[in-house]
Parts: structure tokens; sequence; C-alpha cells
């Protein structure tokens, strides 16, 4: 037969095993809300500040993906100008981000803009490219595919 002690120790032992379940939920419940929740939280209150200081004459770009310059703006909405004599009007939260103005220089790791002169290919260039395309076998420029 058990004795009063033995089922005591096995009372013990098991708010033990209890109490560090509960001590692990409630780790848990903390890490998750400064890896997750608290991160979100302080990205959503930038996006909202951006939102609320954006003013005439700025660059935006919307949720959707549209460019234009904030022409007005209230309280709810932005009244964006897409191109010339076409203006859109827009919920604030719908602007995604500001962007640079042009005066402002890229930063480190950007390029900067390119010229259309610096874009296209000169003779020598095409003439360069040929002589290496002229000793790979590898492209004929021959399709691949059958025409019926």
């Amino acid at each position: 037969m058990l004795s009063a002690v033995d089922v005591l120790a096995q009372d013990d032992a098991a708010g033990g095993s209890n109490l560090l379940f509960l001590i692990m939920i409630v780790g848990f419940i903390v890490l998750m809300y400064f890896v997750m929740i608290r991160p979100q939280r302080k990205r959503q209150r930038e996006q909202q500040n951006m939102q609320n200081q954006v003013e005439s004459g700025a660059r935006v770009m919307t949720i959707g993906g549209l460019y234009g310059t904030v022409v007005d703006s209230d309280e709810e909405t932005v009244t964006l100008e897409a191109s010339d004599d076409v203006f859109l009007v827009f919920a604030r939260q719908a602007v995604a981000r500001v962007l640079p103005t042009e005066e402002e220089a890229p930063a480190e790791g950007e390029t900067a803009p390119i010229d259309e002169d610096e874009a296209t290919l000169t003779d020598e260039d095409l003439e360069k490219l040929r002589s290496t395309d002229e000793g790979d076998d590898k492209h004929t420029g021959k399709s691949d595919r059958k025409e019926y």
C-alpha cells in the first residue's frame, strides 16, 4: 500500500513539470511577440506616418503599381497626376511608397541612371560581338523549331 509520503512526492513531481510547461508556454509567447508582432507593428507605424506626411509634388507609387505625382490631398484621399491632364483620386492608404526626387543622388551600391547615348551599342561594340560569335558553334542563329 502507498503511504501518504509517496503520494505527496508524486504530486510535487507532477506540479514541477506543470510549472515548467507553463513557463515554456509563456516564454514561447514572449518570443513570438518580439520576433513577429513587434516588428510588424513598427513597419505599420512607419507606413502610416509616410502616408500621412505625403504632400503635393511628391512622386509616389500606389499599392497597385501606378506611379504619379501628388497634386492635392486631404485627410482621406490623395489626388495623383499619372500623365498630362490625367488625375486619379486614391485613398491615402493606397500609397505604397514615396519615391526619391530626381535631385537626390543614388545611394551607395546603386548605379546612376544611364544616358541614352551610353545605352546604345556602337558599331565597334557590334563588331566585337560578331567576332566572338563566329568562333562559337553553340549558336547558329537557326531555330530548332520545325515549321509546318
